[in-house]
């Protein structure tokens, strides 16, 4: 019995210490609230073309396949120039001159100046500097398809993610676009 005394003293002050006692009265704790995820940024707003040049469909208008391009909204272009076009690039005095020769591959210029088939439409590309502007890549791509006597089978591509502004001259629209970052366009994110 004495025995019993000692396990049963021994235990109760554990017990006493163990139990939690809420005053009268007092409300039950509420439950956690849950952490509620913040919610996603919104998705970048941007307009997305692919084309290839020139649109036969166009008939020296301007080419319908750039019709999406909105003035202030981000644009990610994809665009294929195949001959007879040629673009030009900017030199160092300001003036453009014709690409003449491919190398194939990238293409190191600041800016370029590329024919739509279409005297009422130019697009002018300011590039940025890949560290900047990884997204811009103008580029001379071979294509075996377009491949003869008198050409290497060359076509021009100019990608990235630009601002465009349009600019109104004597009977034509210049698309000036600048570059902006990747993730204007989606990319990266």
């Amino acid at each position: 019995m004495r025995r019993v005394f000692a396990v049963i003293s021994a235990i109760l002050p554990a017990l006493a210490v163990a139990c939690v006692y809420a005053p009268e009265g007092a409300s039950p704790p509420q439950p956690a609230a849950l952490a509620v995820p913040a919610p996603p940024p919104p998705a970048a707003r941007f307009v997305a073309v692919t084309a290839t040049l020139p649109d036969a469909a166009s008939e020296g208008l301007p080419p319908a396949v750039l019709d999406p391009i909105e003035e202030g909204e981000p644009l990610l272009l994809d665009l294929t120039l195949m001959p007879p076009l040629t673009p030009s690039s900017r030199q160092a005095d300001g003036t453009y001159s014709l690409l003449e020769a491919c190398d194939f591959g990238v293409v190191e210029a600041e800016a370029v100046s590329l024919p739509t088939g279409s005297f009422h439409m130019l697009v002018n590309a300011e590039l940025g500097t890949p560290a900047t502007n990884p997204a811009s890549l103008f580029s001379c791509e071979y294509d075996a398809s377009l491949m003869t006597e008198d050409s290497p089978g060359a076509k021009w591509r100019l990608r990235g993610c630009f601002l465009p502004q349009s600019v109104s001259i004597p009977t034509a629209t210049l698309w000036a676009l600048s570059p902006l970052p990747a993730s204007a366009c989606g990319i990266g994110n």
